[in-house]
């Protein structure tokens, strides 16, 4: 009998997966149950044909009736109950943060190619998988589990960790040892685990997370707009990998070169954005006056990713020009070094003549010292990075 796949569309929205709002994207690593003249053709082959080891799947695995009804488990879920499936959980997501496929074919019994060209490129992305917990309950087959692992995912430059969990079916080696996979199930073992993942406690669960990750996305506009484009992103990777023919290189990836952070001014008034996206008036956060400065983080595909209060936010790049320390401190200088003003309000223009019609240089921020020129009016001039800038007199205050 052809063995089918295990599919839980409605509920269960493909392999190697992340929440999205309002759906659980959830990795379904099954246990693939090979006949044993599968495994005599196998044998027959060179042995140069598999360049990768690769776990062994054990044929005691296999249901000998296919079509007899497995009794569901009535135990409750238990919270890292087995420190063996916990060292595995971890190994497993460990490798799945650093995109190391080599690691992931040792635990694992099968990934084709598109499913590691998924984990490489989504390693390009992923800083790690902290406050891992498995939750379990038995699986169909004797040393089996059903774990549903939880996780926050910390993605590169992305301060929100975003809540997830993933299902695997994890089994035991004939020496005890424990492994994943995915593949193909018979009948009687697929629903099993679909009985499994439609008990209350399993529900509540994946409700309770589903609601932890739309509160997180919730609160991190930058977090849900990355989400929403990462699978898109993922399967255009894997999309053009395969188009390619060329070899899929999995070796590990390089550690993310840190971007220096760089000083940015706007060269005329721009839209700030939650994401990189201009497509629509969604994301737009705020509005940016010419001369405004800002710290950039990051730049790429034509935005720069730039502090923004106590978020992140998105700018165009040719809207911003590198711009010098706005805020220069007294240099502490003896009796040569003149009088100072102390800037005293928040955000203060820094402009390039004295009058509110004049062109916004940058901004001063409460504290900031600068050497004093000279007075006009209820102005006073400043030394503004080797220029004259001016500032309101009831802005500062005169050492």
């Amino acid at each position: 009998m052809r063995r089918r796949n295990f599919d839980l569309r409605d509920f269960i929205l493909g392999h190697y997966q992340y929440f999205i709002v309002g759906i659980l994207f959830i990795i379904l690593v099954v246990v693939l149950a090979v006949f044993s003249s599968k495994h005599k053709k196998d044998k027959e082959e060179p042995e140069d044909t598999e360049a990768a080891e690769t776990v062994e799947v054990s044929d005691d695995t296999v249901q000998a009736d296919q079509n007899a009804e497995i009794p569901l488990t009535t135990e409750g879920l238990q919270v890292d109950a087995y420190p063996e499936v916990n060292s595995l959980v971890n190994t497993y997501f460990s490798a799945m943060a650093s995109g190391d496929v080599a690691t992931l074919e040792t635990i694992c019994s099968m990934l084709d190619d598109a499913a590691k060209i998924r984990i490489i490129e989504r390693a390009k992305y992923t800083e790690s998988y902290d406050d891992i917990r498995c939750y379990t309950k038995p699986g169909p087959v004797e040393g089996s589990y059903i774990v549903f692992a939880y996780y926050q995912i910390k993605f590169q430059n992305i301060d929100t960790k975003a809540p997830g969990l993933s299902s695997l079916y994890v089994c035991s080696n004939p020496d005890g040892s424990l492994y994943v996979y995915n593949g193909d199930l018979p009948e009687n073992v697929s629903t099993y685990i679909r009985g499994v993942a439609a008990q209350d406690d399993v529900v509540a669960l994946l409700n309770q997370v589903d609601a932890e990750y739309n509160a997180a996305a919730e609160q991190d506009k930058t977090l849900k707009a990355f989400m929403d484009a990462l699978p898109a992103k993922l399967d255009e990777a894997v999309a053009a990998q395969l188009a390619s023919g060329e070899p899929i290189d999995t070796s590990q990836p390089d550690a993310p070169t840190e971007t220096p952070e760089v000083l940015v001014k706007t060269t005329d008034a721009v839209r700030i954005r939650s994401s990189a996206d201009d497509s629509s008036d969604s994301n737009i956060i705020a509005k940016s006056a010419a001369g405004d400065t800002f710290t950039r983080i990051e730049e790429e595909g034509g935005w720069s990713k730039i502090k923004y209060k106590d978020t992140t936010a998105y700018i165009r790049s040719d809207f911003l020009t590198t711009a010098d320390n706005p805020e220069p401190t007294d240099d502490g200088g003896g009796e040569d070094a003149g009088p100072t003003v102390t800037v005293t309000k928040t955000d203060v223009n820094v402009r390039d003549k004295a009058g509110t019609d004049g062109a916004v240089l940058g901004k001063a921020s409460s504290g900031s010292k600068f050497t004093l020129k000279g007075e006009s009016g209820e102005w006073y001039e400043i030394d503004y990075n080797g220029k004259s800038g001016f500032i309101r007199n009831d802005m500062a205050s005169k050492n």
